[in-house]
This record gives C-alpha cells, sequence and structure tokens, in this order.
C-alpha cells in the first residue's frame, strides 16, 4: 500500500487517469480499427479496456479506505488535475472562478465507479457473446467503451463543468447505442426521444451552474459548501429572485392587471434546487421527463441493461446526492423531490402491472425504482437512496440480462421480433434454461423486498426514512428573528409518501411476479407460434429435440443466425424451417447472470438495517452526507422504536404481491386477470397505453413545437425569402438604376452636386438640436441633462408649469427634478445655437407607486 501511495500521492493522484483513459483507448481503438481487427481483437479490447478501469478503481478504493482510516474518520479526496481549462470572473463578489479539467474521488464516486465499471464489465462480456453476428460488432463496443468513459468522467469530475462534460457524453452514448439499429424507424425514434427529452432537462443544469457560479462564485464541489449557506441565508433583495412579476419589473397601463399585489419570490437555494432538480429528472427518468426511458429499451438488451441499471439513470440520483448540501437549504426543493419520485413509482408500477412486454415491463419497473430512490433522497436520507441505486444496479441488470437470454432463445423458436418479447408466448422456459431461470427467480425476489435480500434492505430504509424524517430549513430561526417567514414542509407529506411507497412495493411485487410465472412457469406457448411452427410435429417435445438435433448442438452462435430483434445480425435466416426447442444461453451470457444475482442476493449485508447496528456503508458515506442531514433533516423522536413496527407493511407488500400474482398467473394461469381486464376495458386499455402520457404529449407539446416550426418556416418562405429578400433586391435594382443615370460624365453635374450635399449639411449643423438624456436614483430625483452643442445656450421649465425657469438663456445644461410617488411631469427643454437659431423639446417624467417586497424566501 505504501509502494502504491508513494506512486498515487493523494494530491496528484494520477491513476484516475488509467480508470478514465482505458475505456477511451478502447472506443478509440474499436472505432478507428475494429473493422480490420476482427471480432475476436474487438472484444479483447473492449473487456480489457473495461476490465483494467475497474481494476483500476478497485485499487484507488482500496487507497481511498487506507487514506480514510489513516487520517481517522473524515471526508477524503484523492485529486489529479488532468490540465487547467479555464479561467473566469464570477459571483456578485467579481471572484475568480477556476474551471480545471480535474477529477477525485471520495467516498460517495468510489463507490459509483466500482459499480459503473464493475457491473459495466459484466455487461461487456455478456454482450460479447450476444452481439456476436451483429454487422457492427466493432461500432458497438466502440460505443459501449465510450458510454463507460463518459460515465466515469460524469462521477469523477470535481465540478459541475467537468460533470457536464460526462453528463452530455451519456447523452449522445444513449442516443447512439439506443438508435443502433437505425435503419428500423422505431428505434431511430427512441433515440431521438431520449436524446431531445435529455436536452430539456440539461436546460435546468445549465441554468443551475449560471446561478451557482453567479451566488457562490465557484463551481467545483468545495467551493459550493463553501460558499452555498448564502443562497438561503442572504435576505438582500439581491438573493430574492422575483419569479412573479418576472424580474421585478412593473406592469403599466393595459398590462396592469397583471401586477400583483405583492410580488412573489424565492430564494436562491430554492432556485437552484429546482434548476438541479430538473436536470436530474430528464436524466433520471421522472415525471414530466420519464417517456424516454421506456423505449430506451429499443436498443440492443445490454445496451438496456447498461443504461437501466450501471450508468446513465443513475446521473440523476448521484448529483442529487453529491450537492446534497445545496438540496437540504430548501424544504421546498426537498418536498417536491420526495413527492416527484413518490408520484413517479406509482404511475411507472400502474403502467408496469398490465404490460405484456417483458423488456417493457422491466423498463417500467426501472422508473418505479428510481422513483424510490427519489423518495429516499427527498427524504434526506441520502444514504438509503444511493444504497437502492446499488443493490438495484446488481438485480436490475441481471433482470434485463435475464430477459435478453429468455428472448434470444424465444426467437429461435418463433423468427419473429415481437412475439419473442411477449410473455403471452412464453411460459415453461424454467426447464429448458435453468441457469436463468434460477438467476432471474433471485433478481425478482430481491426487486420485490424479499426479506434478507439486497432490494429488502434498501427498500425498508427508503420507506423508514420517508416516514419519520422532515426536512426542515436550516435558517428558519435566524431568518424567523429578521421577521422573514420560510415555508416548511408539513409533517403529514412524509406519511403520505409512506403510504404511497407501499402501496408501489406490493404493485412491484405483483408485477415481477407476474413476468416471472408467465415466462418460466406453465406451459411453453411458444410452439403455436411463428411461421416455423406450421411445419411443428404435433409432438413439440420430440419435434423441438429433433429440430434441435438438426441444429447441431446449438451454440450461441447458431442462435444468432435465427434472428433476434434485440440482434441485427440475425435476419439472414430462413423462416420455412421451425425453430429449435428454447435452450440455455452460452456461457459468457450465463456466467454474469450468475455473478449478478449473487451480489442481487447478499449485497444487504453492506447496509442492513433494522437487524444490526452494523452498518458499513452508512458508516462509509457518512462523511460526505453528514453536513447536509445535520443541518436540513430532522428525524422525528423515538424513530428508532418506529423501525420494526414500520419494516411490517413493507414486508405485507412483497406477501401480499406475491401472492396474488401466484393466485392469478401460476395457480390460475392468468385466467383471473383476463376476467378483470374484460370487467373494466376501459381501465386496462388506459393502463397498457401507458395513460395515454405520450399521446398527451404529443397533442400539447409536440404539437405546438411543429405549430411553431410550420409558422417559423412559412415566415421564412413568405416574409424573408418572399418579401424582405425580393424588396432589397429591387430597392438595390432601383437605386443602381438611379446611380448609372447620374453617372454621365458631365464635370459641372458632379460639381451641382457636391454644392447640393454641402448645403444639406451646413443646413444640419446650423440647425440647433433639444435632446435630453435622464438619470434616476430610488428616491425620487430625477436629473435631466441636455445634449452639447457649438454655442449651445439652454432655458429649463423644471416643474411644467409652461413658464421657463428663468427668463434669460444660460449655460445650465442641466436640470433635478423631485417626484413623489405616483406623480409625473413634463420638463421643457429650450436650445439656442451660436447662430441664435432656436429648438424646443418636452421631456416626460413619472415616478411609479412605491411597491411593497415581499418577505425572503416563502420556499
Amino acid at each position: 500500500m505504501k509502494l502504491l501511495e508513494s506512486l498515487f500521492p493523494t494530491n496528484d493522484f494520477s491513476l484516475i487517469a488509467v480508470i478514465l483513459g482505458m475505456p477511451l483507448i478502447g472506443a478509440f481503438v474499436n472505432g478507428i480499427w475494429g473493422r480490420r481487427l476482427g471480432k475476436p481483437a474487438v472484444r479483447l479490447m473492449a473487456l480489457a479496456a473495461v476490465g483494467t478501469s475497474f481494476i483500476a478503481s478497485l485499487i484507488a478504493f482500496l487507497i481511498l479506505d487506507h487514506a480514510v482510516q489513516a487520517a481517522g474518520h473524515g471526508h477524503q479526496r484523492l485529486y489529479f488535475t488532468a490540465w487547467e481549462w479555464m479561467h473566469t470572473n464570477g459571483g456578485r463578489a467579481g471572484s475568480n472562478v477556476v474551471i480545471d479539467a480535474r477529477f477525485s474521488i471520495d467516498a460517495l464516486n468510489g463507490v459509483m465507479m466500482l459499480i459503473v465499471t464493475g457491473v459495466g464489465f459484466l455487461i461487456h462480456l455478456y454482450a460479447s457473446s450476444y452481439m456476436e453476428n451483429d454487422p457492427g460488432f466493432h461500432k458497438f463496443f466502440a460505443y459501449l467503451n465510450l458510454f463507460i468513459f463518459s460515465m466515469l468522467v460524469l462521477i469523477l469530475g470535481d465540478n459541475l463543468p467537468v460533470l457536464f462534460v460526462g453528463w452530455e457524453g451519456v447523452g449522445l452514448c444513449s442516443y447512439l447505442l439506443i438508435g443502433f439499429w437505425y435503419d428500423h424507424m422505431p428505434n431511430a425514434a427512441a433515440g431521438k426521444k431520449a436524446f431531445i427529452a435529455n436536452r430539456i432537462g440539461d436546460f435546468g443544469l445549465i441554468c443551475a451552474m449560471f446561478l451557482l457560479v453567479h451566488y457562490t462564485g465557484a463551481l467545483d464541489w468545495t467551493g459550493i459548501q463553501n460558499n452555498a449557506s448564502i443562497l438561503a441565508d442572504n435576505p438582500a433583495d439581491a438573493y430574492q429572485i422575483h419569479v412573479w412579476p418576472l424580474g421585478g419589473g412593473t406592469y403599466q397601463g393595459f398590462f396592469k392587471f397583471l401586477q400583483p399585489a405583492e410580488p412573489f419570490t424565492i430564494s436562491a437555494a430554492t432556485a437552484v434546487g429546482l434548476a438541479l432538480l430538473l436536470g436530474c429528472a430528464g436524466k433520471s427518468a421522472q415525471i414530466p421527463l420519464y417517456v424516454w426511458l421506456p423505449d430506451a429499451m429499443a436498443g440492443p438488451t445490454p445496451v438496456s441493461a447498461l443504461i437501466h441499471a450501471a450508468t446513465m439513470v443513475t446521473a440523476g440520483i448521484y448529483l442529487v446526492c453529491r450537492l446534497s448540501f445545496v438540496f437540504v437549504l430548501s424544504p421546498f426543493v426537498m418536498t417536491v423531490v420526495l413527492c416527484v419520485g413518490a408520484a413517479t413509482a406509482l404511475l411507472a408500477a400502474t403502467i408496469a402491472l398490465v404490460q405484456t412486454d417483458i423488456k417493457k415491463v422491466l423498463a417500467y419497473s426501472t422508473v418505479s425504482q428510481l422513483g424510490f430512490m427519489f423518495m429516499g433522497v427527498g427524504a434526506g436520507a441520502f444514504t438509503a437512496g444511493f444504497f437502492h441505486v446499488l443493490t438495484h444496479a446488481f438485480f436490475k441488470a441481471c433482470l434485463f440480462l435475464g430477459a435478453g437470454s429468455v428472448i434470444h432463445a424465444m426467437h429461435a423458436r418463433i423468427h419473429d421480433d415481437d412475439k419473442a418479447q411477449d410473455m403471452r408466448n412464453m411460459g415453461g422456459l424454467k426447464k429448458y434454461m435453468p441457469y436463468t431461470y434460477w438467476t432471474f427467480l433471485v433478481s425478482t425476489l430481491a426487486i420485490a423486498g424479499c426479506p434478507l435480500l439486497s432490494g429488502f434492505f434498501s427498500k425498508d430504509e427508503i420507506l423508514f426514512r420517508a416516514f419519520v424524517n422532515h426536512a426542515t430549513s436550516p435558517v428558519a430561526a435566524k431568518l424567523a428573528a429578521r421577521h422573514i417567514s420560510v415555508w416548511q414542509q408539513p409533517e403529514w407529506i412524509g406519511k403520505a409518501v409512506y403510504a404511497v411507497g407501499v402501496l408501489t412495493a406490493a404493485m412491484t411485487a405483483f408485477y415481477m411476479f407476474r413476468c416471472f410465472f408467465m415466462t418460466f412457469h406453465g406451459s411453453f406457448r411458444g410452439w403455436a407460434i411463428g411461421r416455423g411452427s406450421l411445419l411443428s410435429h404435433p409432438d413439440h417435445g420430440d419435434h423441438a429435440a429433433a429440430s434441435h438435433a438438426g441444429h447441431g448442438d446449438h451454440d450461441h452462435g447458431d442462435h444468432d443466425e435465427h434472428g433476434d430483434h434485440d440482434d441485427h445480425g440475425h435476419h439472414h435466416e430462413d423462416l420455412t424451417v421451425p425453430g429449435p426447442a428454447p435452450h440455455e444461453s452460452p456461457l459468457p451470457m450465463t456466467a454474469p447472470l450468475i455473478i449478478l444475482a449473487t451480489l442481487a442476493a447478499v449485497a444487504g449485508i453492506l447496509n442492513p438495517a433494522p437487524f444490526t447496528h452494523m452498518l458499513p456503508l452508512e458508516h462509509w458515506l457518512e462523511p460526505v452526507f453528514e453536513d447536509a442531514v445535520k443541518v436540513g433533516v430532522k428525524v422525528a423522536e423515538n424513530a428508532e422504536h418506529l423501525e420494526y413496527g414500520l419494516m411490517v407493511p413493507g414486508v405485507l407488500a412483497f406477501v401480499v404481491g406475491l401472492g396474488l400474482a401466484w393466485a392469478v398467473y401460476f395457480k390460475a394461469e392468468g385466467k383471473p386477470a383476463k376476467r378483470w381486464a374484460e370487467a373494466a376495458p376501459g381501465l386496462h386499455r388506459a393502463a397498457y397505453n401507458k395513460w395515454y402520457v405520450d399521446e398527451f404529449y404529443e397533442a400539447t407539446v409536440l404539437s405546438a413545437v411543429d405549430a411553431l416550426a410550420e409558422t417559423a418556416a412559412a415566415f421564412d418562405q413568405w416574409f424573408v425569402d418572399g418579401i424582405l429578400a425580393k424588396l432589397s433586391s429591387l430597392i438595390v435594382a432601383a437605386l443602381g438604376t438611379v446611380l448609372r443615370t447620374l453617372q454621365t460624365g458631365v464635370v459641372h453635374v458632379y460639381a451641382a452636386a457636391m454644392v447640393v450635399g454641402f448645403v444639406v449639411i451646413s443646413w444640419f449643423f446650423v440647425a440647433p438640436h433639444a435632446q435630453a438624456s435622464t438619470e434616476s436614483t430610488p428616491n425620487g430625483d430625477y436629473v435631466v441633462t441636455a445634449a452639447p452643442g457649438m454655442g449651445y445656450t439652454y432655458r429649463w421649465d423644471a416643474d411644467g408649469n409652461g413658464e421657463p425657469d428663468k427668463p434669460d438663456f444660460s449655460e445650465q445644461s442641466s436640470v433635478k427634478v423631485h417626484l413623489d410617488p405616483g406623480k409625473d411631469v413634463k420638463v421643457r427643454l429650450e436650445v439656442t445655437n451660436a447662430f441664435g437659431r432656436q429648438a424646443t423639446v418636452e421631456i416626460p417624467l413619472s415616478r411609479p407607486q412605491a411597491q411593497n417586497t415581499m418577505e425572503l424566501g416563502q420556499n
């Protein structure tokens, strides 16, 4: 360890460059030379890049742990500055804002980098077999390596601009990977949808960066944290943001009805928090920007696993955790985070209940679980929310890869893209795919909240903290002493969110076991589906075996010849030949499933509350969150006595969800569900169609954008091109014609033109010009200053009574006028010049009524 610490000192921790650089090198090599290298070399390059990055991450984590142990229990960071990026002046104090390409590792992103590189490596290994016959093999792994690199930049960046580079990088890579098979229109549309939805969230993050540099004068984590208190603690008007009227302006005349009795203001902390939340909601698929994530499953299944489990969607949760010290400054923002998470979790769960596409069920499950994570961080339980990120990475990656394994086997039999993913065509796969079955079962138990598995511990901790935690303003008492009120979170909100969370947990158990029973139990329904079934022997089992034998041993390469909705390289198949019976995936695909399922089962030991007070993860992350929790989160009295009691509804939710799914889909083979759907067809259809949210966006937002685009196009076509361009060309042509008539070559005509021009210019200088400018002060004083000129003298009528203040002209070029609120006057200025010519102008002055500024920080 000493050797490593001497090689990589904490303030120049160049091992970060290895962690970041390897995936980038892999992307570069495979992207440039992949086609010539061949698939074995591409596979080796991609796996070696991410594997080396994981090993380096593990070493860095051990060094960090040693540094923490050596320094005692404290917040330690390992820094690496790649290069100086830029400097700028910012903030109200005009401080120098240093923005370097600087990276750091601390307790929070140290765990994140292990998740990204570790789970990312397993997904790479799985994909190396899954995508083996795809013609874009090298391109796929170039994108996949670039995705890992971008995510590492995002989490290891030591300031917001560097994080934003990674933030945009994962957005670009998601667009490339979701639309990887871009010749299929739905895939290309899904890629565009993800890209555009994330750009909306990015706007919020950009606004947050501007606000932070304006108010705190810093963009790095340490600088923001040191100056964050001023966002909520400064009652000066400059630290209030006028939500209405915009910018604190005043509406007069026809628009006076828009003027509120009192302006509505929010604190800078609330503005920054809401802007950050918009960015996080876009990246982590929360209401109203969640719609892109379910469509993201259009990409290959390894991409879905990578996006849904280990990388992109966790970025929003990570950012909330990273800037927890900003979020806790505003109880209003914390409440919004809490409620958005609860609403998203419930809405997505209701949609997942009735979906029949196995990947759609998992996609809406991801949205719902992300809602749980937001509930955790919104309740101020940042460790619990982050713990769910960790456990979710294991069981959701395993579930998606397991679904990919199932789809792969189904398509080999059915030869149909959509039907191969439809759970109604599955069933009975347990006996054909034992490894996939057992790993899928473990992960299903984990996400459903089975006691003692990882999902139980993380979800139960979120529910418990939602009930007992209460967001509170750290400066409420201080501002109250100045008669400034601050919005506080009602205590009932946490209890309501707890109830929603328990209901959603029951739904989760139901739809996940519905998916499990429909896929692996009962009779295999795939014999009668697809073109291959037309030639199938009535004895499906024997025929399947014969068919299977006819295909040889059917290793993974053989499967690839049968096509797959998830595998673009499988489309050159003979659809007249019956497909083989489903069978297990090869070792490179099942090994990641086994590892991930094991982690999903045992990861709860990292934070096994409430059974023990030995909480390694909470102890590890405590230095990161302790300041935020201390100042912005209040825990109910005797909360520890409520922990076991509050655990009971969570366990019951699992039992009820599992029992209902077993009764409906295992024992009764789905017949009760059909009767329920027939009894309430409208409700079932609405849930199946995702509550028509996409249609609503199509009819409102997208239609409005289309209309705006069409209007702009028509304006460009008819006004800019049709009128301005043609009119200007006509004017130029006419002027050219006139000028050509003047270019006669006759000298005396030119002399006459010069004389006329001289007269016009002379007249301009001889005539006086009465012009003035006005400056005002807040106390109602207005200073009117006349413009200077050759030999000018002035005479004023400052009180507007129609009589000059002095009878004679003088050199007094300015006059001062005081107005009471709501008064106006017309100042009259007379000017004479050296030629005795005179000009007059009236300058109207008006002072608005006095405004009563609202007290600071209602939020």
